[in-house]
C-alpha cells in the first residue's frame, strides 16, 4: 500500500484525500523527494502533517516535481495533492497529512 494523503480539520474531519495506489510516493522518498524542502520527510512506514504555515513550500516542492516528473506515476499523485495544498493554503485548522503503512 502506499502513502495516503488527508487534508483533515484539527477535529478529524476529512476535507479531502489522494491515495497512492501506484506507490509512487514511497518508492520516491528515496529518490526525487530528497531534494525537496519538505516532502524529503516522507517516510513509507510513517506518517508526515503539514500545516497552513508550511503550505507554500509544500506547493514549491510539488510544482518542481510535477516540472520534472510530469506524466509519471510520480507526476500524477502530486498532480491530485495539489488541490489539497491549495485548500490548506486557506483553511485555519487544518492539517496535510501524508500516512505510511
Amino acid at each position: 500500500m502506499g502513502i495516503e494523503v488527508r487534508l483533515k480539520r484539527e477535529n478529524g474531519e476529512i476535507l479531502a484525500e489522494v491515495d497512492d495506489h501506484q506507490m509512487a510516493l514511497s518508492r520516491a522518498t528515496a529518490g526525487p523527494l530528497t531534494s525537496t524542502r519538505l516532502l524529503r520527510y516522507l517516510m513509507p512506514w510513517g506518517d508526515a502533517v503539514f500545516n497552513q504555515a508550511q503550505a507554500n513550500d509544500l506547493r514549491d516542492d510539488v510544482r518542481e516535481l510535477l516540472r520534472t516528473h510530469g506524466g509519471t506515476p510520480l507526476g500524477d499523485v502530486l498532480a491530485q495533492v495539489e488541490p489539497l495544498i491549495d485548500q490548506l493554503s486557506v483553511e485555519t485548522h487544518a492539517y496535510l497529512w501524508f500516512i505510511g503503512d
